[in-house]
């Protein structure tokens, strides 16, 4: 199976990729885990883009029948699964994060070959974004915001930025969300210490207030 990783792949709202490597389980020891997901890594690190915004995630192991059934040692199938999500983050993953993924599911294939994955992952909102060029906004509050590398300093997309870190630092309850969720876009924040480890540019934003008052200001007037 090909994996060409490149835009015309990611337009459509849906990757798939094959790893010819067997899983770890979460019981594996920590280098065991490295290796591992250094090799997924191998594959995933040729993406032109990664994912920024919620997704889905399908896994389908193939395993000889005779390893999966006659084996006192088999892994349970869901301990695979934080194992090869956590391989698919960071800078040389193809997800910004796992704590985008909204839905796991999981399967164990008969095979006669050796072991190996496959992986799909759906994103029906289609947020992804050149990992050439990304970079994550953060707020002093700790929140982030990926986005595009900004050239022009006090740019609109700057004061754009700004805003939506001002609106969305500004829900406190369930109903403060409701009545601000029109306003902000559909791309995910995702909190700093979530992703400070992933190997990303990190921007550190101000928020002058009286600049984006008046952006709020002239946002109510015109809606």
């Amino acid at each position: 199976m090909t994996n060409p990783f490149n835009q015309k792949s990611f337009e459509h709202g849906s990757i798939k990729f094959a790893v010819n490597a067997k899983p770890v389980s979460m019981q594996n020891k920590g280098d065991d885990k490295l290796r591992f997901k250094n090799e997924v890594q191998k594959l995933t690190g040729k993406s032109e883009f990664i994912i920024s915004g919620t997704c889905w995630v399908a896994i389908d192991y193939y395993c000889k029948h005779i390893n999966r059934q006659k084996n006192p040692g088999v892994y349970d199938i869901d301990n695979i699964v934080k194992p090869i999500l956590d391989s698919l983050v960071g800078q040389n993953g193809i997800l910004l994060d796992d704590v985008l993924v909204d839905r796991v599911t999981v399967n164990w294939i008969d095979t006669h070959l050796d072991d190996y994955f496959e992986v799909e992952i759906e994103y029906p909102d289609l947020l992804y974004l050149p990992k050439s060029s990304l970079v994550i906004y953060k707020s002093k509050s700790g929140w982030c915001f990926p986005y595009m590398s900004i050239k022009s300093p006090n740019s609109e997309t700057e004061k754009f930025i700004q805003l939506v870190f001002e609106i969305w630092n500004s829900i406190k309850t369930e109903d403060d969300y409701y009545k601000m969720v029109d306003s902000l876009p559909i791309q995910n924040f995702i909190y700093y210490s979530k992703i400070k480890d992933r190997g990303y540019t990190f921007v550190e934003i101000s928020e002058p207030l009286q600049e984006l008052e008046s952006s709020e200001s002239n946002m109510q007037k015109t809606g």
